[in-house]
């Protein structure tokens, strides 16, 4: 899957599926906070966020990604029970029956 803002055709593709949990904040711009997802076999983490950023609207985009499309830095990937660093998101092939997390990272001071 690719970056663009095209919906992958999944009539051409295989996919997998990957149950996805929205935590905190997130769960309130969605329709439902825990759901399975269909994706493209081979899709990788950073590829997953941007197509659940697009799927989700606007609204959810903007409080997940950065105006260039990154992570926002308050929120953390757990794929499975992996923590996923931000830079290795592109690098992290989601596999079937995956189960996703997207958690709100704590700030104290």
């Amino acid at each position: 899957m690719n970056t663009s803002d095209q919906t992958p055709d999944r009539r051409s593709q295989k996919s997998v599926s990957v149950h996805v949990k929205l935590c905190d904040f997130l769960s309130k711009l969605a329709p439902e906070n825990d759901f399975d997802m269909p994706i493209p076999v081979g899709c990788k983490a950073s590829d997953f966020i941007q197509y659940l950023a697009r799927r989700l609207g606007n609204d959810f985009r903007k409080a997940l990604l950065d105006n260039g499309g990154r992570l926002h830095s308050d929120y953390a990937i757990v794929i499975n029970t992996h923590l996923i660093p931000p830079q290795q998101l592109a690098e992290f092939l989601i596999k079937e029956n995956s189960k996703l997390s997207i958690i709100p990272i704590a700030g104290g001071g």
